[in-house]
């Protein structure tokens, strides 16, 4: 017998099955289309990426181009003035033409080598079509936007380079640069040893053979064996003939005073037809005596401004050959082109050196040392020659006590004392010997750091 309550079989109930088929397809076409747009953009992306990638190329190239000019022109040019070079590179119309960036193109042969660029005239390049890693870069000088891009007549030492760069699939880019000589030493005050700051105290010595002369170079002409008028060895560079320049140079009158007041009768201080007293020069009195016929018109601002000097050296500092920090430091092989930066005090031992020396500290010169160059004592500001010898220094040395209160440069205090920042410097030659301390114009311009040009600004268009 039938059961009443028993629900009868639905026959539909199959059509559940046709729901979850069309729900699965429905599902799988989203999975496939979304898979589909997700290779599409990866594509995209990988495209993308590699366009991006042959750009990078391209401007890494005329960076490179840039670069390769800049340094071409310096080891060609040095520190001259541009208006010689610019000359040559504008072409035979004698006026550049590369005046627009925008119009620069790339030629390329058929086999997709780099021949050229239009757009640049009868402009020269200063560097051709130069092959580098897989590419090719051109670089291109004209003068600078203040002088007139157009103009062969250099004003201002600054130049601008054009550096074009072609990879290997065609890609091209341009960049810009202007670029500055950069005189990383300004003219040095014409002195054998200046004293720069308030009160200087000069200690020369009572050693009656030692000579202190502002006769350039000696006055004498080089030749190996020389010796001085005490009998001591002579560095062999010529100076200018009757080129004469005070013996100690300072800052103002009562500077010039307090370092007159540590002259002993027994050394010998002359220059040209003068001699003692005459030789100490304030630098910012062009009536002295040594300096009415020196050609000087007065001291570099710098050399008067603390901060600025502080920045001097910290330029020295990211120029030099090498960098020690006291007691732990050794003079590299002696080599004029040498520029030294000692971070503290520091012993010149016997042996020497050439070159620009850069002491923070205290400097202690052995008596029998030589050195020729330029010796700068910036920071505490302290000279000191101890023992006996017949050493000399021969080209020029400056002092600055510009280290603040605490006597140690590199420290918040440098420049927040004294006298506009400058502290009394000593400056103390009491060692005995027939030493000579001299100047010289020729060992001067040889020590002298002659930096690249520097980039002011630079742009890819």
């Amino acid at each position: 017998m039938a059961n009443p309550t028993q629900t009868p079989p639905n026959r539909n109930d199959h059509s559940h099955d046709g729901s979850a088929l069309l729900m699965a397809v429905f599902v799988l076409a989203i999975v496939s289309l979304s898979g589909i747009g997700l290779l599409f953009m990866t594509r995209t992306e990988v495209r993308t990426s590699y366009v991006g990638l042959r750009d990078k190329r391209a401007f890494y190239l005329a960076e490179a181009g840039e670069e390769d000019g800049r340094m071409t022109l310096f080891a060609i040019n040095g520190n001259n003035g541009f208006s010689d070079d610019l000359v040559g590179y504008a072409g035979a119309n004698g006026q550049f033409d590369a005046i627009d960036a925008a119009a620069i193109q790339p030629i390329f042969n058929d086999a997709g080598v780099l021949t050229g660029v239009t757009g640049v005239g009868d402009d020269l390049p200063v560097r051709g079509v130069t092959p580098f890693s897989g590419g090719y870069y051109m670089s291109f000088v004209t003068n600078d936007p203040a002088d007139g891009v157009t103009s062969t007549v250099d004003t201002n030492d600054i130049v601008m380079f054009t550096g074009v760069g072609a990879g290997p699939d065609g890609e091209f880019e341009v960049v810009q640069a202007i670029v500055e000589r950069w005189e990383v030493i300004p003219q040095l005050p014409p002195a054998t040893v200046t004293l720069l700051g308030p009160d200087p105290v000069f200690e020369s010595g009572t050693s009656d053979p030692h000579l202190y002369t502002g006769n350039d170079c000696g006055g004498r002409d080089s030749g190996p064996g020389r010796t001085g008028k005490k009998g001591s060895p002579l560095p062999g560079s010529d100076g200018i003939p009757d080129f004469n320049v005070p013996v100690v140079g300072t800052i103002g009158s009562s500077a010039e005073l307090a370092a007159e007041g540590g002259m002993q009768p027994n050394p010998t201080f002359e220059s040209g037809d003068w001699n003692d007293q005459d030789v100490f020069a304030d630098l910012t009195d062009l009536s002295e005596p040594t300096l009415v016929d020196s050609g000087f018109t007065g001291p570099n601002p710098m050399w008067t401004d603390c901060e600025a000097l502080h920045g001097f050296v910290e330029d020295l500092r990211s120029l030099a050959t090498v960098i020690c920090t006291s007691p732990s430091c050794a003079l590299p092989p002696t080599n004029i082109g040498n520029l030294i930066f000692v971070d503290g005090d520091f012993d010149i031992g016997p042996e020497g050196g050439a070159g620009t020396l850069v002491v923070t500290g205290q400097l202690t010169y052995n008596g029998s040392a030589n050195w020729n160059g330029m010796i700068f004592v910036f920071g505490a500001g302290e000279f000191v020659r101890h023992g006996s010898g017949n050493g000399y220094i021969s080209g020029a040395v400056m002092l600055a006590d510009i280290a603040g209160a605490d006597n140690a440069y590199g420290t918040d205090d440098d420049c927040d004392s004294g006298d506009n920042g400058f502290e009394s410097v000593r400056y103390d030659m009491s060692g005995g010997g027939i030493a000579e301390t001299i100047y010289c114009s020729a060992d001067i311009l040889a020590a002298k750091p002659n930096p690249p040009y520097r980039i002011l600004a630079f742009r890819q268009l």
